[in-house]
């Protein structure tokens, strides 16, 4: 497993927020309008909203506060069933072997860098852990106990506004998850990825572009951008790493010109300092 599936592409176009999820300006606006509202304002009961494990993975909850800080609107409380958090966080054993890269590093040395690091999948799963961690610290966020699976957690979530008087919304890329949070009296929003196969030409701001780097390269293990190879993974990168999404860069020998630049804007750094 050195290569993404195509859907992996996907995940990293939709987690930088270069690719948009279809109609989830639409969504946004509908919850951000239900977090305005007040008793007056016909809202009888306060409102939670709960992401599922790929709304993680694909930073929606991440989209949603950036969406809501172009409004200038505030956000309310979110739920979240303790089972996501495992899901996210169970780690499954097998990482890159020795001789696993034999192979792939005669192509490119630069793959020597995946050693005892996590593959494909385990890596998009680290982006929904990071993301997970981010959110809970930056909003209004109560995990409640939960077992793994659809049933389990579409469960919890149902039992969580009959406790507390309130109504849960929870966003979901899963149709079965769509489909069994409703028996349990949820009301789930499905959301889809955007499905296209005619080349793309996209408008985005340079927040997003930073983090299509990011996503790219620890999805894909390492980009080449203009003589720089950024690393998503490396040798010994480790938790705090992943929680800050760090990466590590290295200027290739065709990089002449940004060395000269980065060696005069050290020397003017240096002057400035006297």
């Amino acid at each position: 497993e050195f290569f993404p599936k195509y859907s992996n592409y996907l995940n990293a176009l939709v987690a930088s927020g270069v690719l948009k999820v279809d109609g989830i300006d639409e969504v946004f606006d509908k919850i951000l309008g239900e977090f305005g509202k007040s008793l007056y304002d016909g809202r009888v009961k306060p409102l939670y909203v709960s992401f599922d494990t790929n709304c993680f993975i694909n930073r929606i909850s991440y989209q949603l506060e950036r969406f809501a800080k172009e409004k200038r609107a505030k956000l309310g409380a979110f739920v979240v069933a303790e089972g996501i958090k495992r899901e996210l966080f169970k780690e499954k054993p097998g990482k890159y072997r020795e001789e696993e890269l034999r192979v792939v590093k005669r192509i490119d040395g630069r793959f020597e860098e995946l050693l005892n690091q996590p593959k494909v999948e385990e890596r998009i799963k680290k982006i929904g852990k990071a993301e997970y961690d981010r959110f809970r610290s930056s909003v209004r966020f109560e995990e409640i106990p939960s077992g793994v699976g659809d049933n389990e957690i579409a469960e919890s979530l149902g039992d969580f506004p009959r406790e507390r008087n309130c109504d849960v919304w929870l966003m979901t890329f899963d149709k079965t998850m769509y489909e069994v949070s409703v028996g349990f009296g949820v009301y789930p929003i499905l959301l889809e990825f955007p499905y296209r196969r005619e080349r793309l030409k996209l408008k985005t701001d340079w927040d997003c572009v930073c983090d299509l780097i990011y996503t790219t390269a620890v999805i894909f293990g390492f980009v080449n951008i203009s003589g720089i190879t950024v690393y998503g993974i490396w040798r010994g990168k480790n938790p705090d790493d992943w929680n800050k999404e760090r990466v590590k860069l290295k200027l290739n020998k065709d990089a002449k010109q940004l060395r000269i630049d980065l060696e005069v804007l050290g020397k003017i750094k240096e002057i400035i300092k006297f």
